[in-house]
């Protein structure tokens, strides 16, 4: 009896400092926010092509994995087993750029990205077509929601609503996935946001405050790290590893 009282015991603990390692294991996941990607960049939010294809050169030199939504999210949860350094690379505003100078350096090193689109500039000028985002979404770029018309979602709850549901409705009916993660335009949010987003079984809404995500983070108030025009190489590497 005793030597089976010894073994329960030995066993209890053995599996106590497994769970606790699994979620020490947990990596903290650095989110990467990129808006226009273009040769001659101006103003703090566009960033120079060549730069960018330095941040993914580095990205492929040291190792990292960049994610789709569904495997950051699976990580977050713990229900998979994350690569050794993950990366969720994110684009906003359905900008032009991501299929001519984005797209071409994600596909040359097989990565994985998210644009987060805005669904009423799709077919205007500076923009992405419907075409493209269809044919972006069927090669590996998960399109998500940034809203109808990039408005602040500061509102009343029909406002937002109408804002983020006729976002997605839109971008199911091109891509014929549902866009399962907001991007909060200027970060701007509030609880009334949060409620909508759980209300439409959206996974996550993301910031724009910096630092990184893990399996702690509020779902609906995720961190990403705005990308600036001017950022070497080491600040990206900074930027990886802390979050600002």
């Amino acid at each position: 009896m005793k030597k089976l009282v010894t073994l329960v015991l030995f066993l209890f603990i053995l599996t106590s400092t497994n769970v606790v390692a699994f979620a020490n294991s947990t990596p903290k996941i650095p989110v990467l926010l990129y808006h226009v990607v273009t040769q001659n960049p101006s103003g703090t939010y566009q960033f120079s092509l060549t730069d960018f294809k330095n941040d993914m050169a580095y990205l492929k030199k040291n190792g990292y994995t960049p994610l789709s939504l569904n495997q950051y999210y699976n990580i977050l949860n713990g229900t998979v087993t994350a690569p050794s350094r993950p990366v969720l690379l994110t684009f906003d505003d359905s900008t032009s750029d991501f299929y001519t100078n984005v797209y071409p350096v994600l596909k040359q090193y097989n990565f994985k990205a998210t644009q987060f689109a805005v669904t009423d500039w799709l077919d205007t000028n500076g923009h992405l077509t419907r075409a493209q985002l269809q044919m972006l979404s069927a090669n590996g770029i998960d399109i998500a929601n940034h809203t109808i018309k990039h408005q602040p979602l500061t509102s009343d709850w029909n406002t937002q609503y109408s804002a983020i549901n006729n976002a997605n409705i839109k971008l199911k009916s091109i891509t014929n996935n549902a866009a399962n993660s907001v991007a909060y335009p200027y970060g701007n949010y509030n609880s009334t946001t949060m409620s909508v987003l759980k209300n439409l079984g959206c996974q996550g809404g993301f910031t724009v405050s910096g630092g990184l995500s893990s399996s702690n983070s509020n779902k609906y108030e995720l961190p990403r790290i705005i990308m600036a025009n001017g950022d070497s190489v080491s600040v990206f590497a900074r930027k990886l590893t802390t979050g600002y």
